[in-house]
């Protein structure tokens, strides 16, 4: 690893991460929730390692210019969750790590739990078979069946559904307490304990003040159907919300979940956007569309042993020679 380390040392690593668990988010969702534990554990390394991590605005600079440091790193964090507030900036702070925290901003407003994470949540943490629809809602009908799986996530398809339908944000919320009762799970415990909700306006402007930079992520974490005015609306949307509560200027943006159109860079770059994360895989050089970034995805499924095979270079050096293999075979 050290010599790909040493081949790939002038190459951007941007690590990823979501939120960090106050419960037992990382068992539900171990690819979106790590475990306080974990994320201290890789930030140790990270810095053990030597790999110099920059602001993200720095990096950018620094990439184009070509004097980046070897290994250098920028860490982001998507959506604002608030185990990252609690759990992740600490860690951060005892060891001197910048980081950017993309905030996508209506829940972040509404300060309710994300409905559609949390519906499934309930469904995944249920310890029963069967459900009566009718007393979660008396507008949904008949009987849910809980053996399996695909069987929970069919029914948690049917109430998010049937809450964007009918409910705004306060009323998904009761919708989301009626179910937690139907199913036996105390939802105002997890709702106390912050769990499936986004970091307030008050922890935002907390987290600038101590040196998160804070960027954007869309006001509604979706920018289907893709098209000019969606991507405009929901940029200016996610602005206005958090000029409310940071004085600063936003250029740099995350697609949430990873989705985007290269056929909208002219209006990215029209709304002054200079940067924009994605969650393809690989390190950054400087041919690299600033639009286009690549990432690290770390969470709580991977090994120590599979974050450092990304951060030196190996994986990427992989996907360079089989690409470089099928192109080769394409034009035989």
């Amino acid at each position: 690893m050290r010599l790909a380390r040493r081949l790939t040392g002038r190459r951007l690593r941007i690590l990823c991460y979501h939120g960090i668990a106050l419960a037992d988010e990382h068992r539900f969702r171990g690819g979106l929730f790590m475990h306080p534990d974990t994320f201290a554990e890789r930030m140790r390394w990270l810095k053990a390692a030597d790999y110099p991590v920059l602001p993200l605005g720095e990096a950018l600079e620094r990439l184009g210019a070509g004097t980046l440091p070897r290994g250098a790193t920028v860490l982001t964090f998507d959506d604002g969750w608030k185990g990252t507030y609690r759990h992740a900036f600490p860690v951060l702070h005892e060891l001197g790590f910048p980081a950017t925290l993309y905030v996508t901003s209506y829940y972040a407003v509404k300060q309710t739990q994300v409905f559609n994470v949390t519906t499934r949540y309930l469904f995944w943490r249920a310890e029963r078979d069967r459900l009566d629809l009718a007393a979660v809602d008396p507008y949904l009908r008949g009987e849910a069946d809980l053996r399996g799986a695909m069987a929970r996530d069919e029914a948690a398809d049917r109430v998010i559904r049937f809450g964007r339908e009918h409910y705004d944000a306060p009323g998904r919320q009761a919708l989301l307490r009626r179910l937690g009762e139907a199913l036996g799970i105390d939802v105002p415990a997890l709702e106390e304990q912050g769990v499936f909700r986004l970091v307030s306006g008050e922890e935002v402007a907390a987290a600038a003040s101590d040196g998160i930079d804070i960027q954007l992520h869309s006001h509604r974490h979706n920018l289907a159907p893709f098209d000019r005015q969606t991507l405009t609306r929901e940029i200016e949307d996610n602005r206005a919300a958090l000029a409310a509560w940071i004085p600063k200027r936003l250029e740099h943006f995350c697609y949430p979940g990873g989705l985007y159109e290269r056929s909208l860079w002219p209006t990215l770059q029209a709304l002054g956007i200079t940067s924009a994360t994605t969650c393809i895989t690989g390190l950054n050089t400087a041919r690299t569309s600033r639009l286009e970034l690549r990432r690290l995805l770390d969470d709580e499924n991977l090994t120590l042993d599979d974050i450092e095979a990304e951060m030196s270079g190996l994986q990427d050096l992989r996907r360079g020679l089989v690409g470089a293999l099928r192109r080769g075979g394409a034009a035989t």
